[in-house]
């Protein structure tokens, strides 16, 4: 038997109902990526029914080495930015239905409008199902960044969770997605345990915990989209993947003709 493979799904804002079309909590939001609330609860609920295993990324790495039989990937969830609508809509869900998630919040913005208050992530963290992580401070891309002010973003991110949440190991998602190996040599050197980045794929045993893939669920998503999405051999998630990766490749040859020029 082998040890389990798992998927991370990343999660932005959660839509509350009769909200507009394209509503968004703060200017921090796309409305792309936000998912109505009866759409979230729906797939939190397939999930639950489903036989998946659902478990933290501290949870999953602690039961590496472990045998498992299951067909399935284990599912790790995962939210970033720190919506308020993360904090209201998306917890109450997950606490009912016992599924453990981490919420990657962006210290600077706490308080802001639409954003979680520095009470909501205590409350979070006291929820022995969830996990708060740092977003950065400002939210800044930190590949855009001198080493020096990604160390201080990265810095400013981590001691404020710690402060708030009183616990030492926590991960980082990285701002966009946006990482090269002077971030990770960064996020490695501040302290964090793990880095979530916005790279498709599938997290396997042995993968670099500073090089985590993550799939976004999105407002385009069905719950019959969702459920193919947790299958690697499904066309829609091969066609994220393909999407994702081309975004991504595109992405860095611009930032290289940019250095070049």
């Amino acid at each position: 038997m082998k040890e389990q493979k798992a998927i991370v799904l990343m999660y932005h804002q959660i839509v509350p109902e009769d909200s507009p079309e394209g509503w968004i909590p703060s200017r921090l939001a796309d409305p792309a990526y936000g998912v109505g609330v009866q759409e979230f609860t729906h797939q939190m609920a397939y999930l639950q029914s489903s036989g998946f295993c659902l478990t933290s990324l501290d949870g999953w790495f602690r039961s590496l080495g472990s045998p498992d039989s299951s067909k399935n990937p284990a599912i790790i969830i995962t939210f970033d930015d720190g919506y308020e609508s993360d904090c209201s809509l998306a917890a109450p869900i997950l606490s009912n239905l016992g599924i453990p998630a981490t919420f990657f919040v962006s210290t600077g913005h706490l308080g802001l409008k639409g954003m979680m208050t520095e009470s909501n992530v205590q409350a979070l963290s006291q929820n022995s199902l969830f996990d708060v992580g740092a977003h950065g401070a400002s939210h800044a891309f930190l590949t855009t960044l001198s080493n020096e002010d990604c160390l201080s973003e990265l810095k400013l991110s981590i001691a404020r969770i710690r402060d708030l949440t009183g616990e030492r190991k926590v991960s980082m998602s990285a701002p966009g997605g946006r990482v090269n190996s002077s971030v990770v040599h960064a996020v490695r050197n501040s302290g964090f345990f793990a880095l979530m980045t916005s790279r498709p794929g599938v997290l396997y045993p042995g993968l670099d915990p500073f090089s985590i893939p993550r799939l976004p669920v999105m407002a385009r998503h069905s719950l019959k989209n969702f459920k193919q999405l947790l299958n690697p051999h499904s066309w829609t998630f091969r066609f994220d993947y393909w999407v994702r990766s081309t975004k991504q490749s595109l992405r860095n040859m611009g930032n290289v003709i940019g250095l070049e020029g």
